[in-house]
């Protein structure tokens, strides 16, 4: 596996917080969030919940057209700058009830493995339909890349990488 797609991999599976840039054609700026999230494969699709009320909420209505950025630095005792991240493109939306008990088992059954832990801390999937505040959404990924400082370093312009959607569909066993 190269470096770029192991890169990508350990971003997935390591960082549980993106950024989500949203824009409302009809706003005068673009909104970004920083949202907890769960990573599904075949195809890359990264999912959250949020309350319907809150601005990235409500454009995803207007304009589903996301961008984000997944990224992780670290500043090691010599000062040296350790920094790893992604960017990305794709669309977004709210799931539908008709996919919510699937959702929302996956959701749950990752971010607490534990199944006793997860009967404390998931909220009941009430929470997510009908009257309720929050919804799940999902934003499926139509193109990445990931950040390359070596690569920035000698072509001094762009330290992005583009990765192919294909090589994302399967996360490699550990």
């Amino acid at each position: 596996m190269n470096k770029y797609i192991q890169s990508s991999f350990d971003l997935l599976s390591n960082i549980r917080f993106f950024n989500l840039a949203t824009h409302d054609p009809n706003a005068e700026s673009v909104w970004s969030s920083t949202l907890f999230y769960i990573p599904k494969y075949n195809p890359l699709s990264l999912i959250w919940y949020s309350k319907q009320d809150t601005r990235h909420s409500q454009e995803l209505l207007i304009n589903p057209r996301v961008s984000g950025t997944i990224y992780s630095s670290i500043t090691t005792p010599d000062s040296s700058l350790i920094l790893a991240g992604s960017q990305f493109i794709g669309h977004a939306r709210q799931v539908p009830d008709d996919e919510l008990q699937e959702t929302y088992d996956y959701f749950f059954l990752k971010t607490y493995p534990d199944e006793n832990i997860r009967k404390k801390k998931s909220r009941p999937i009430a929470d997510y339909h009908g009257n309720a505040m929050r919804r799940f959404y999902e934003l499926k990924v139509e193109a990445w890349w990931v950040y390359d400082s070596t690569g920035w370093s000698e072509r001094q312009d762009d330290a992005r990488v583009s990765v192919s959607l294909n090589d994302l569909l399967y996360p490699p066993k550990n």
